[in-house]
């Protein structure tokens, strides 16, 4: 199957309008025939990224495109990045042989709003569309465990934020956290009530929080304190 527009006269209003860019004709073929025989109106099919992005009002009139990462020429990321600069309201769904945590992460932030695995049933993949369009995420099992591994990874050798506390603020904030009152607070760090109040009222502007829970929140997610709270 050659790069084509296929928009159809007896389309179902109703169905999800889907774009298929996959280079591999074999694949493209069965993935055509199986999202039809499901009901879904395949509006595109097209074996590059370069194709797809110049098709205009297909692009414009479908709902979901399923993108292959391993295209040639342009890349399947680039090509997921482009499309969204075309065409915003477009619901864009990987379908990959790629199931590290990486490629996932790369696909999202270019994005994607789905990731599957290819190998799974035609009705997974028609489940998927039509969960897109109805602005759902939907992701293979395997690829959110590679995806949660990757994310925590990053988290843990990410630099804490320091939103420019000063080292009192940092003493403060680090007793707060550990449930001590405004005087408790004084009487730790041999400070007037009135001096631990300023403290707190700065860091509620740096932190941008308005309350103690919300402080000692972010000192956590953000790693501000040292050791356990």
């Amino acid at each position: 199957m050659s790069d084509r527009e296929r928009l159809s006269p007896e389309s179902n209003p109703a169905s999800p309008r889907v774009v298929v860019i996959e280079d591999r004709s074999g694949t493209r073929e069965a993935l055509v025939a199986g999202l039809q025989a499901h009901g879904l109106d395949v509006v595109g099919v097209y074996a590059s990224g370069e194709a797809a992005l110049a098709g205009g009002s297909t692009l414009r009139a479908a709902h979901v495109a399923l993108v292959d990462l391993g295209l040639p020429g342009l890349s399947g990321i680039e090509t997921i990045a482009r499309l969204r600069l075309i065409v915003p309201d477009l619901s864009i769904l990987v379908l990959s042989v790629f199931e590290d945590g990486t490629s996932v992460l790369k696909a999202i932030e270019a994005g994607a709003a789905g990731y599957l695995l290819k190998g799974g049933s035609v009705a997974d993949v028609c489940a998927a569309v039509k969960m897109a369009r109805a602005g759902l995420t939907p992701i293979s099992p395997a690829v959110a465990h590679h995806l949660l591994r990757v994310v925590r990874q990053r988290s843990q050798a990410a630099e804490p934020h320091r939103f420019d506390l000063t080292p009192r603020e940092q003493e403060v904030l680090a007793l707060l956290v550990r449930g001590h009152t405004y005087a408790s607070v004084g009487l730790a760090l041999g400070i007037a009530l009135s001096t631990v109040q300023g403290h707190v009222k700065n860091l509620y502007r740096k932190l941008e929080v308005a309350s103690k829970a919300e402080a000692a929140h972010c000192a956590v997610v953000h790693r501000l304190v040292a050791g356990d709270p």
